[in-house]
């Protein structure tokens, strides 16, 4: 786990591609870095959270803030071997394949502006 300014990245090693890929947990948009070692991957995270708090500044939006929060659900055993499999094949752990899913679903029904 790795934090700036509030915000939390979690770390996982790509073995498909030998390389470390990491998500923000607590953002309201979508924010991916990666790297090819420990150092260069805090960097990009670093790099990530300041682009991405300088970008909603000049939007004049308060989404720079760290959201905090968790939800669960709960998956029948068939769909959750379904999404474990999924997010093997994609070399992603289910919580980014997840996240991903659900913007790509939420991005149908509202503006690119209002999905997180």
């Amino acid at each position: 786990m790795l934090l700036h300014k509030g915000f939390i990245g979690k770390i996982e090693f790509d073995h498909h591609h030998s390389i470390l890929r990491g998500e923000v947990l607590n953002a309201m948009d979508l924010l991916e870095f990666d790297g090819r070692s420990a150092e260069e991957i805090k960097q990009n995270f670093i790099k990530c959270v300041d682009d991405y708090c300088l970008l909603n500044n000049e939007r004049n939006t308060k989404d720079s803030i760290p959201f905090i929060g968790n939800y669960s659900i709960s998956l029948s055993a068939d769909k959750q071997n379904c999404v474990m499999k999924a997010a093997r094949e994609s070399g992603s752990s289910m919580e980014i394949w997840l996240n991903r899913r659900i913007n790509d679903h939420l991005g149908e029904y509202f503006k690119e502006d209002d999905v997180a």
